[in-house]
């Protein structure tokens, strides 16, 4: 599965939200998700994690205007990967609303 979804700021700042809020993202892939591991390097979030026993993969990407989400489902999970893909993007939403944020930038 992959998701862009365009940031709306400096590569930098997006950098600096999803690392805070990067937990809060991951989280969201299921309710009863555990055995959370993640690992920053430079602008690449390498993540896995359990949600309800199917191990998940993948990484997220900050690009100069948008961010890259690339997730390995099992099989059985790719059944619910419009539901998860929208989770993603609310998320996403979330953190880059316009006004969430006072980062000095013209709107």
């Amino acid at each position: 599965m992959k998701v862009s979804f365009p940031h709306g700021t400096t590569k930098a700042i997006a950098l600096e939200e999803l690392k805070a809020h990067s937990s809060r993202l991951l989280a969201r892939f299921g309710s009863e998700a555990s055995e959370l591991q993640q690992e920053w390097q430079e602008n690449k979030l390498t993540f896995s994690f359990k949600a309800r026993g199917f191990p998940i993969s993948g990484t997220l990407s900050v690009e100069d205007e948008q961010i890259e989400l690339e997730v390995e489902l099992p099989l059985l999970a790719r059944l619910m990967e419009g539901p998860i893909r929208d989770r993603a993007v609310q998320v996403m939403e979330e953190i880059f609303k316009p006004g969430t944020r006072d980062k000095g930038l013209n709107p």
